[in-house]
């Protein structure tokens, strides 16, 4: 605990419904990395007092606490977590966190032609505008920018809720972005995020961003329909839409992936590991032309990979114009892309708080766990945000329920399923559109023809960059993540989409032969011959030759027609 008469405020920062939010000059957060981190605090309002769970408040800041080293750094280096409660007379009040990191600020022009720059949070709500505007106000932005920024967040999301935490307000609002070195994200407002069942106060949504009517707040499925509106908006460039079309035009399999999370039915929205792994394949096609006044062409992503393949190109739409942001709220941490990037700089999180000279004492926490460092710091200090933001805030919501136990959660039956495959087995489970047909794997023989995928390794962190991977995460917090690999045999069928005479295969849309085709496809292919060492060329004779990859060579043949299209 920190007492609130040994704070050196500065200048106000931003206010929100909630409170407001101040620099701190006499402190630091993290001092063995370089120095030491900003620090900024967050005043709650008088009003919203009697709704605060001081308990989850505390139990947000020992978090760090229980985490291993590792988990902690990337928490602390992905967001601006709660470093210490700071009390007013015995009572909570608010608390400290790290300030934004300046590599999330860019150096906002005018449009009204004014000549000197100011520095600015890069919140996502500014790229959720046409392209004259996001180029005219100073901003570099591409497509391949743009879905690796959504990757960064999808594999945060993922990682988050891992840990136990899910985001609940996740809107642009709260959302800050950088392309240097690489696009990331860093998500603010931490302290409205729940927390393994407990949150700080009621649940709040910004507007334009609920989950659907009678929906629960802040559950991992609202997170992923929240990731599928942002996904939606970023490339429509609009900030109300939730039609998926120019998504869609972009990429068909992250147009599918957003209807499919944006269902009603909870149950049915895919995983933030599937919105980053489906997000990394379209990202390598896509353009990086920066967009500008007018706006730039936009390639399209292609999913196919087959050497008889044939993409097809196209911009997406141009979004209509959409207003600007309302001030972009505040609050920080840095980010890695889970699996994908690297972390910025080596973190070091001292273990407890550090003694100051006002008599604030160590944190009574475990004294071998990873936990930022709170200490004085005699120099005024300085931050770089100009105070032209605020930190995001909620207004009201349902209250959140008392945190679960992962030590006494018992195993659903979902985690058993998972927990039944083994290294080797194969899978009938068919995948479409970024989701599996099934919420739980099926085995079969490896030699059937609905064997689709064999498991290579079962892993409870990420799957290497080759295989793909089916994400499960337990009722105990912890992963089940099956690691696949394509299983190819004579029988099976797999969908392709024809451009003129060629024909592009999707390897890991698989379907049974009979079914019926989606509308984004003309063609079921029946595979006739499987080579999985090589073949010459001329191997498949009359029919169509593919190589997936690994030196397998396949052959098949068209055997459905759609729209009046003739055989392949």
């Amino acid at each position: 605990m920190v007492e609130r008469g040994t704070l050196a405020l500065g200048r106000q920062l931003g206010q929100g419904g909630q409170g407001t939010v101040h620099q701190v000059t006499n402190r630091k957060i993290n001092e063995a990395d370089d120095g030491g981190w900003d620090v900024a605090y967050k005043e709650y309002a008088a009003a919203v007092l009697p709704d605060l769970d001081a308990a989850a408040l505390a139990s947000q800041v020992g978090l760090l606490g229980e985490l291993s080293a590792d988990e902690g750094r990337w928490l602390c280096d992905k967001t601006a977590w709660p470093a210490a409660v700071v009390e007013n007379q015995g009572r909570a009040c608010g608390f400290l966190m790290r300030a934004v990191p300046e590599q999330f600020r860019f150096a906002f022009r005018s449009l009204a032609g004014t000549s000197t720059a100011t520095k600015r949070l890069a919140n996502l709500e500014y790229l959720l505008n046409d392209d004259a505007y996001v180029a005219g106000i100073g901003l570099t932005i591409s497509e391949r920018d743009r879905l690796e920024i959504l990757a960064d967040l999808a594999a945060t999301l993922t990682r988050l809720h891992r840990i136990g935490i899910t985001v609940g307000d996740l809107s642009p609002k709260n959302l800050l972005f950088t392309t240097d070195p690489e696009p990331r994200c860093f998500l603010i407002d931490c302290d409205a995020m729940r927390v393994r069942g407990a949150t700080v106060l009621p649940q709040a949504e910004t507007p334009d961003w609920q989950v659907l009517a009678g929906e629960e707040k802040a559950t991992r499925s609202s997170d992923v329909y929240k990731l599928a509106l942002l996904a939606v908006r970023l490339f429509a460039r609009d900030q109300t839409t939730t039609d998926p079309a120019a998504l869609a035009a972009l990429s068909p399999e992250l147009g599918g992936l957003a209807r499919m999370s944006l269902s009603p039915d909870a149950a049915r929205r895919p995983t933030p590991a599937i919105w980053a792994e489906q997000l990394g394949a379209a990202a390598p096609t896509a353009s990086t032309i920066p967009a500008r006044a007018p706006a730039a062409a936009r390639g399209r992503a292609s999913r196919s990979n087959a050497s008889s393949s044939g993409g097809s190109g196209g911009g997406a739409p141009t979004g209509r114009p959409t207003g600007v942001p309302g001030g972009p709220h505040t609050s920080a941490n840095g980010s890695v892309l889970l699996g994908l990037a690297a972390v910025v700089a080596v973190i070091v999180i001292i273990v407890a708080f550090v003694a100051t000279h006002s008599g604030d004492g160590p944190d009574p926490g475990p004294t071998s766990v990873a936990q930022p460092t709170v200490s004085w710091d005699d120099t005024s200090g300085t931050s770089q945000d100009p105070g032209d933001g605020s930190y995001g805030d909620g207004d009201s919501s349902d209250s959140g329920g008392a945190a679960a136990d992962p030590s006494t959660t018992p195993p659903s039956a979902e985690d058993q399923a998972f927990g039944d495959v083994s290294t080797g087995d194969c899978l009938s489970d068919s995948y479409q559109d970024g989701s599996w047909s099934s919420s739980t794997p099926t085995t079969t023989s490896c030699s059937a023809t609905d064997a689709y995928f064999r498991v290579v390794s079962i892993e409870d962190g990420s799957c290497t960059s080759d295989d793909m991977t089916w994400y499960h995460s337990n009722s105990d917090y912890s992963d089940t993540n099956l690691c696949l690999d394509r299983n190819y045999v004579i029988g099976q069928c797999m969908f392709a989409e024809a451009d003129g005479e060629m024909l592009s295969m999707y390897f890991n849309a698989t379907t049974r032969c009979d079914a019926g085709i989606p509308d984004k496809y003309q063609y079921t292919v029946r595979l006739t011959r499987v080579y999985p060492g090589g073949a010459p060329d001329d191997a498949c004779g009359s029919d169509r030759l593919w190589k997936p990859g690994n030196g397998i060579v396949l052959c098949g043949r068209a055997i459905w027609k759609k729209h009046g299209l003739r055989d392949m």
